[in-house]
């Protein structure tokens, strides 16, 4: 019903690369449920920041973002920030 990958940025941070529910599952929890399932990993690894980019075009998982405490915040020098990003987003997870 839906995908995330997770990428190691060094010993203390992870990014998830790619987040998609589809189209069928959206509204159902599948997204929040894959992203604290990404927290339990980053969590279980010692990492203390997850990371995440994403676009503007994308309210709705903004929100939810910032519901999980995300924060904006300028990407970290270990970061390859795609093209297309416009936003960069980062909870602490001490």
């Amino acid at each position: 019903m839906g995908k995330v990958a997770l990428k190691r940025l060094d010993e203390d941070s992870f990014e998830f690369a790619k987040l998609f529910v589809y189209p069928e599952a959206r509204g159902l929890g599948v997204a929040t449920k894959l992203i604290e399932r990404c927290i339990s990993r980053c969590r279980e690894n010692d990492a203390k920041e997850l990371w995440l980019q994403t676009t503007m075009s994308m309210p709705q998982a903004h929100k939810l973002y910032y519901k999980l405490g995300f924060e904006d915040k300028a990407a970290p020098k270990q970061m390859d920030v795609l093209n297309r990003t416009e936003k960069i987003m980062v909870i602490d997870l001490h």
